[in-house]
């Protein structure tokens, strides 16, 4: 009975709260009519005036207008922000509360929770926004003597009630009282549901390990680490939308920028932010800065992992492990440091056999008279110096040609020979003092790689020559650029989001570290989806010293929400090791594991459309697989890595190798895998392709693949 009377109580609060909502959607519309009223009526009697008098206002006058244009404008703008949030409200005001009373009050404060807060006409808060400090009591704690931090300090009280509400169309269907964490119950309703093109804002099931790491606001490097699944996009996203909320004063959506791997996966986060009621941050890839860095194009990372998956390209392997680990950083900081300190290894700068300039006079304009510069304005400050003296030496070579040609020519002819001459004798000159003053990231690459295993220098040599850029030469030469000055750093940036971390090298790490010098930095990874051949084993402990930050904390996310519980199973019995899965425990049909055969492909893909899921992907080996699939399958969209994937959410389902599905989730996958050695490697590339299905799997394998997995599989 005390139960329905609280149900009914909530629901007249819920009523409460949406004629408030309606109040507010109204007015915001009336007021941004209002403006618009403003600004027509300014605009036409402008025009008026300037019609009958072309000269009647002056420009002072005109800014002034377009001033007041401007001022209607942004309001109108902001009225139609606060009702598009009272909208957003309208069919789920909100969706938890607790009850909270600190020590020594003499009354219990009730705190109810949603996307946004919201005041009555008194001013008192209705509803609490769920980035607000008490509002971790909710993420945080279970009912009993709780504390929460509070930009006044720790307060300290009794959580007496913990309440979750579960809302249909605008309508309190029911809630929950919880002792411990968020219900299983409405944790199960939400994930059992299809996915969409768009992650979806998920504040209402946000868990504890999760708030954690959303709330951490201290450390300058935060890394959080989960299996597929986890959250760790959702973290990065909400994240985001709590430092704007708790910074305000110095951070919005232009001053955050998350780092993706893929044009597909940015299209597919874009949507949580708004969501939330924020803008949208700037999103890019890592190989967008590495070309804005070095102003050249080069190899698209997932074309390196294409042409490792060929066992014999043995030498790519081994440039990828030399130049990918900690160590080959190190010399790269080593080589950096000596060149800001000494500069290029210095010359003397000859005209045949005069020596024009010394190579220690070189040496002390570098050390000595730039000494406060940067390397390349150093460099740059060095040019000019010698420039002005090339023209001295120019004025005098040209008249000892002329003394000396006057007696065979005259006038425009003796002109022209004499310049001719000079030209000849001092382009040697400049070639010298060019090799020495015009550097370039792969000059500079070049020296470091002079001590590398012959075969690496060599083939990195061949590439120059050839004009082409290897991914992991084009990072490490993107670092020193950067290090040394010869490109600049993006300073607009105030917080970096790196998803899919365990994709970066440490010397990508640092070269993001010198990119984004005023940002605060959370990395995102799981180690168990490193799957570059030739990379070290992912450590995400010392992510945090790639950006100069010694023992930065590590947020583990241990359960994994995505994918049901047969489809985990089949994830673990991939993996290699013993690193496995904390599956939530979401139940689900058995995944089909069988050989694959077309016919089977495409009766599996109509199979899944007909059970009306939202999002079916057919996930490859390979990029060159991907093509000759997408070839025999009707209505599908070919992920391809490049900017169109921005509108891969056409079609209901794509395919594509399993490097371009990274971070991305579909109701049901389809796994169409070669027969492949099972390296440790090749385990974890599998993985990263079970583990993007939420509700059905399909693994169609090679005969061969399938016997070595020891996975149970049907004769079809």
């Amino acid at each position: 009975m005390q139960q329905l009377k609280d149900l009914q109580a909530e629901r007249e609060y819920t009523a409460r709260v949406q004629r408030l909502l309606f109040a507010l959607i109204e007015q915001a519309q009336v007021m941004s009519g209002e403006h618009l009223e403003s600004i027509q009526a300014i605009v036409a009697e402008a025009w008026k005036e300037l019609r009958e008098r072309p000269t009647a206002l002056s420009q002072q006058e005109l800014d002034q207008l377009a001033t007041e244009v401007d001022r209607f404008a942004a309001r109108k703008q902001f009225n139609e922000h606060m009702a598009e949030r009272s909208r957003r409200m309208l069919m789920n005001p909100f969706f938890a509360r607790v009850d909270f009373i600190e020590h020594g009050a003499d009354e219990i404060e009730k705190i109810v929770i949603g996307l946004y807060s919201l005041k009555d006409e008194n001013g008192d808060l209705l509803v609490h926004d769920w980035r607000a400090p008490v509002c971790s009591l909710y993420y945080d704690s279970e009912p009993g003597d709780v504390e929460y931090r509070s930009p006044s300090g720790v307060i300290a009280g009794k959580l007496t009630l913990k309440r979750q509400y579960r809302m249909e169309d605008g309508q309190l269907k029911y809630y929950v009282d919880t002792h411990m964490s968020i219900d299983d119950e409405l944790l199960l309703d939400v994930l059992s549901g299809n996915t969409s093109h768009h992650m979806r804002q998920i504040v209402a099931t946000i868990q504890s390990e999760q708030n954690a790491a959303i709330r951490q606001e201290e450390a300058r490097v935060v890394s959080v680490v989960g299996g597929a699944g986890s959250g760790k996009t959702s973290v990065a996203m909400h994240r985001a939308a709590f430092l704007m909320y708790r910074q305000r004063d110095i951070l919005d959506a232009n001053k955050i920028q998350i780092l993706s791997p893929s044009t597909a996966f940015s299209e597919y986060v874009s949507n949580v932010l708004p969501e939330l009621g924020e803008e949208n941050i700037r999103a890019r890839t890592l190989r967008d800065i590495v070309e804005k860095v070095l102003d050249k194009k080069v190899e698209k990372p997932y074309r390196q992992l294409e042409v490792l998956l060929d066992d014999d390209n043995e030498l790519r392997r081994q440039s990828i492990h030399y130049k990918c680990g900690m160590d080959f950083l190190k010399k790269l900081r080593r080589f950096a440091d000596d060149f800001v300190t000494f500069g290029p290894d210095f010359k003397s700068v000859k005209m045949g056999d005069q020596v024009l300039i010394h190579r220690d006079e070189l040496r002390r304009m570098y050390t000595g008279e730039f000494s406060l510069l940067t390397p390349a304005q150093k460099l740059m400050r060095m040019t000019a110096t010698l420039d002005t003296r090339m023209s001295s030496w120019e004025e005098k070579l040209y008249k000892q040609y002329e003394q000396s040609f006057s007696g065979k020519y005259s006038g425009r002819e003796l002109r022209f020979v004499s310049n001719m001459a000079v030209a000849q004798r001092l382009q040697p000159v400049r070639a010298q003092l060019r090799a020495q003053l015009d550097v370039k990231g792969q000059t500079l690459l070049k020296k470091v790689l002079k001590d590398a295993p012959q075969e690496i220098s060599r083939a990195y040599e061949e590439n120059c020559q050839a004009g082409l850029t290897w991914w992991e030469d084009a990072v490490a030469e993107a670092y020193l650029t950067l290090r040394l000055g010869f490109a600049a750093p993006d300073k607009t940036v105030y917080h970096l989001l790196v998803d899919e971390a365990q994709d970066y090298s440490e010397t990508a790490l640092s070269m993001l570290n010198t990119f984004y010098p005023n940002a605060r930095v959370t990395l995102l990874g799981d180690p168990k989806q490193r799957t570059c051949p030739g990379m070290e084993e992912c450590d995400p402990s010392k992510w945090g010293a790639c950006f100069g930050v010694e023992n930065a904390p590590v947020f583990p996310l241990t359960k994994c929400y995505r994918s049901s519980l047969p489809i985990t199973q089949v994830c673990n019995a991939v993996l290699p090791g013993e690193d496995r899965l904390n599956p939530f425990g979401r139940d689900g049909e058995k995944p089909l594991i069988a050989q694959y055969s077309e016919k089977l492909l495409k009766e599996t893909l109509d199979r899944f459309r007909a059970a009306g899921y939202k999002s079916i992907a057919v996930i490859t080996r390979s990029q060159a697989q991907a093509d000759s699939i997408s070839a025999k399958l009707e209505n599908v969209y070919r992920l391809d890595g490049g900017e169109a994937d921005l509108n891969y959410e056409a079609d209901d389902n794509v395919v594509g190798c399993y490097h371009l599905t990274k971070g991305l989730e579909f109701d049901a996958v389809i796994v169409v895998w070669p027969d492949a050695k099972l390296t440790d490697g090749e385990r974890r590339r599998l993985y990263t392709a079970c583990s993007r299905g939420l509700h059905s799997l399909a693994l169609l394998g090679g005969g061969g693949l399938l016997k070595e997995l020891e996975l149970e599989y049907e004769t079809v």
